[in-house]
């Protein structure tokens, strides 16, 4: 039962974030996204959040579409991050809208590396999520979301997600 509950929350976490996606200039693609690449005109603290927003935004369209994983999450997301959201996305499809608010919480710039640690409370009462055929229900639908955000290799990468329980926020 806590394992739909982790993929209901998790896929709605993208879906807000997937309403923000930028576009981009075919001349000038590159194979890291935008919104991952360490730039000197974004603070650490807006790169990270784009890094966290970047992660629901393919989540939410992996569970949108079906999918078993989705390609696009090693380009947000690294480590135990990488992992949840990719198993979230196991046998889940969803429909609808989760609301998010992140807010950076602390910030570590003279660590190796770079860590910019990330709270949220996601509301995904407006998000369904399907699984194995059945609609999940869980009763409240807003928890805590946390997550670190790490500068590797000049991209911000989610490392580590954490979704507490129903109601804690």
């Amino acid at each position: 039962m806590r394992a739909p509950m982790v993929c209901w929350t998790v896929t709605s976490a993208l879906v807000l974030t997937s309403c923000a996606t930028q576009e981009s200039d075919p001349e000038s693609a590159s194979s890291t996204p935008p919104a991952l690449e360490a730039s000197p005109s974004s603070s650490p603290e807006e790169s990270a959040l784009e890094a966290y927003r970047g992660m629901w935004d393919v989540v939410v369209e992996g569970a949108r579409e079906g999918a078993v994983g989705h390609p696009d999450l090693a380009d947000y997301a690294s480590g135990q991050a990488l992992e949840l959201t990719t198993d979230m996305l196991q046998g889940v499809t969803a429909t609808g809208e989760p609301e998010f608010a992140p807010e950076v919480v602390d910030t570590e710039l003279d660590d190796s590396p770079s860590t910019v640690s990330i709270e949220d409370c996601v509301d995904s009462s407006d998000w369904l999520v399907i699984e194995d055929g059945e609609t999940t229900d869980v009763g409240e639908r807003r928890r805590v979301v946390s997550a670190e955000v790490v500068l590797a290799e000049e991209r911000w990468l989610v490392d580590d997600l954490w979704l507490e329980d129903y109601g804690s926020c």
